[in-house]
């Protein structure tokens, strides 16, 4: 009798779960955009943060090398994740 129950929790947990994901990837768009797209939508984030943190910031001639070069670093950091994740 216990084990039944066991299983219908887990198809519960597993029907939520999935319910979840769909949720957040309607929010989120990312299942909608083109790779072009999610880049683009990073480096815009990147560049207001940067702009909220250090006033000016975007005046500076080396302002799109060091969006270029956080954007990068995330990446890199992201694939490191994914591939930890893979293994």
């Amino acid at each position: 009798m216990l084990k039944k129950s066991e299983k219908s929790e887990k198809k519960t947990v597993s029907k939520t779960a999935s319910k979840s994901n769909k949720y957040m990837s309607d929010i989120n768009g990312l299942d909608r955009m083109s790779f072009n797209e999610v880049e683009a939508k990073l480096e815009q984030q990147v560049i207001s943060q940067l702009k909220a943190e250090f006033p000016g910031i975007e005046n500076k001639k080396s302002f799109g090398l060091l969006v270029d070069a956080v954007v990068n670093n995330l990446k890199n950091k992201d694939l490191e994740i994914s591939e930890k994740r893979n293994a």
